[in-house]
C-alpha cells in the first residue's frame, strides 16, 4: 500500500471513496440529504475542487494503483490541523489501512510544524470514538448543531 498526496486528477476517485465510505455512516444514523445536505456521504466533486481552493491538502492510499482510502488535512492555525474527510472503503476496513493513513496523517502534520490534530465524527457512534481513542485521541468537544441530526465529537491528538 503506498500512501502520498492526490493530484487534481485523482480527486474524482477520492470522491467516490469518499461517497462508499461515508454511506454505510449515513444508513447507520438516518442521515439523508433531506435532513443533512452538506453530510460527506453525498459529497460532490465541485464541493471538492473548492475546498482544495480553500488550502485542503487531500491524500490517498492505493492498492495496485485503485484508491481506498482518502483524507484531507487543513490547516487551522500555525499549530493546529483538521483531518477531514477520513474515508476508507468498506471492503478495506478493519485490515489496518485506517490506522496506516492516520499515522501518516499525524507524521505529516508533524512535518508541517503542527503540533495537534483534531477530527470530528457522529459523536453517538461509540466504534469509531473507540478507534479513534485506540489511536491516540482523545475527546476534546461535543458540538450539538441543531441543523444536524446527530452530535459531533470532536477528537484531538497531539502529534509532537
Amino acid at each position: 500500500m503506498n500512501i502520498r498526496e492526490i493530484t487534481k486528477d485523482e480527486l474524482p476517485q477520492c470522491v467516490e471513496v469518499i461517497r462508499k465510505s461515508y454511506e454505510t455512516e449515513a444508513m447507520a444514523f438516518g442521515i439523508t440529504e433531506m435532513n443533512c445536505p452538506n453530510h460527506a456521504s453525498f459529497i460532490t466533486l465541485d464541493q471538492l475542487i473548492l475546498s482544495t481552493e480553500w488550502g485542503l491538502k487531500y491524500y490517498g492510499a492505493f492498492k495496485d494503483d485503485e484508491m481506498i482510502a482518502c483524507f484531507a488535512l487543513e490547516k487551522k492555525s500555525d499549530k493546529e490541523y483538521e483531518l477531514q474527510y477520513f474515508s476508507v472503503t468498506p471492503d478495506n476496513r478493519n485490515s489496518g489501512v485506517g490506522a496506516k493513513c492516520l499515522e501518516f496523517a499525524k507524521n505529516e502534520v508533524n512535518r508541517m510544524g503542527g503540533t495537534t490534530i483534531n477530527a470530528g465524527a457522529v459523536h453517538q457512534s461509540v466504534m469509531i470514538r473507540n478507534w479513534y481513542e485506540k489511536n491516540g485521541f482523545k475527546q476534546k468537544e461535543i458540538h450539538r448543531i441543531t441543523q444536524l441530526p446527530f452530535a459531533l465529537g470532536i477528537m484531538s491528538c497531539n502529534v509532537e
